[in-house]
């Protein structure tokens, strides 16, 4: 395959033939970086682009400019979609950042899409500093390796045929590529090579959030799907975490305005009252009444989503009304499902190993090793 630097000497004549063929090799020294075996796995790590930049190590780069009908310009060249980048080296770059891996760049209608596909070991390396800290308890970090690495090949089972398996972002894995790689990173991945959690012979769904508020949620509670391994437990390490008690204000209009963008028939509220519970503390539904008398039954999760989960940073809260605002005053932070990170944090600084870590928050689950 043809080098980067190949690439950009050789006549502008014959530069598009070498984009044509689909694959293009960015070349430098190979690199080999500890735990790159096991699966690959697909990772959506940019959609909605106009134009982006691609390279391979410090030498020339490709300026990809989305065009019409599936179609981009390749330093200035229309060619047809998807390109599949791959570096010979051990690392490509996006708009400056780096992946390992290779790179396609897909028309996914609203713009160009991005998917890095990764060696497993690779990817999650790159995960852990935006997930927890590698300054945390090595058990802490084991328990986050094994159990992104077990997410990871749950959705990719679920996903097999889709463009990618999940988003580098909230949404999926928060995964940046390799920036973020450190020593420790490498260490907690290099000890629990091919560890997954499993539950009736497959990957389990290890979803996982921040704190869980002292006690986690069961998956029936949040998503309207039961996981046996996704039940309500005792999370007593979790008041250790800054804003474990958190409050905001939310003018009443402006809940009104957001209600209405979210499809809501209903006014300015006057208040909000929680109707149901879930048994770990958590508001199931709430209802929405406004000053005509009209009102609207909404889900705890639902109400996050619409204000916002980084502002509603939990559904263990209570509400009161002051003067035209609503004060919400709660704690914990994300869904509560699985795994409390700053839970594992605490249990592990407390002598508890990496596998009590996760027997604990995946209970009736196995650790084995999946290569």
């Amino acid at each position: 395959m043809i080098g980067v630097k190949s690439f950009f000497s050789v006549s502008a004549s014959k530069q598009w033939w070498l984009v044509a063929v689909v694959v293009l090799c960015l070349c430098s020294c190979v690199r080999v970086v500890p735990g790159q075996a096991g699966d690959l796995i697909k990772v959506r790590v940019l959609k909605g682009a106009k134009e982006i930049s691609i390279k391979g190590s410090d030498r020339g780069s490709l300026e990809i400019v989305r065009a019409v009908h599936g179609k981009v310009r390749v330093n200035g060249r229309e060619k047809a979609m998807p390109l599949r980048l791959k570096p010979s080296d051990d690392r490509i770059y996006l708009n400056g950042k780096p992946f390992r891996g290779s790179l396609e760049v897909i028309d996914a209608g609203d713009g160009l899409m991005v998917v890095n596909e990764v060696a497993l070991e690779a990817y999650l390396v790159g995960i852990i500093n935006n997930e927890i800290s590698s300054r945390w308890a090595d058990d802490v970090i084991k328990t986050q390796a094994v159990v992104a690495r077990t997410y990871a090949l749950h959705q990719k089972r679920s996903r097999s045929k889709a463009l990618f398996h999940f988003e580098g972002t909230v949404m999926g894995q928060v995964y940046t590529g390799s920036q973020s790689e450190d020593v420790s990173s490498m260490k907690a991945v290099k000890e629990t090579a091919g560890e997954i959690i499993s539950y009736g012979g497959t990957p389990a769904l290890t979803v996982y959030h921040s704190n869980a508020g002292g006690m986690t949620e069961a998956s029936i509670n949040v998503w309207n799907r039961d996981y046996p391994y996704l039940v309500p437990v005792k999370s007593p390490y979790d008041e250790g975490a800054p804003r474990f008690t958190w409050d905001f204000q939310l003018p009443c209009a402006s809940l009104g305005s957001l209600l209405v963008q979210a499809g809501y028939k209903i006014q300015e509220p006057e208040s909000i009252e929680t109707v149901e519970t879930t048994g770990s503390g958590r508001a199931r539904n709430l209802k929405v009444t406004d000053a005509s008398g009209r009102s609207a039954v909404i889900a705890g999760e639902d109400l996050r989503r619409i204000i916002g989960y980084g502002t509603l940073k939990s559904t263990i809260f209570e509400v009161k009304k002051e003067s035209g605002v609503f004060v919400f005053s709660g704690r914990g932070s994300g869904h509560g499902v699985g795994l409390s990170q700053w839970g594992a944090k605490g249990m592990a600084e407390n002598g508890f190993s990496y596998k009590e870590i996760l027997k604990h928050y995946y209970p009736g689950t196995d650790l084995v090793k999946a290569y």
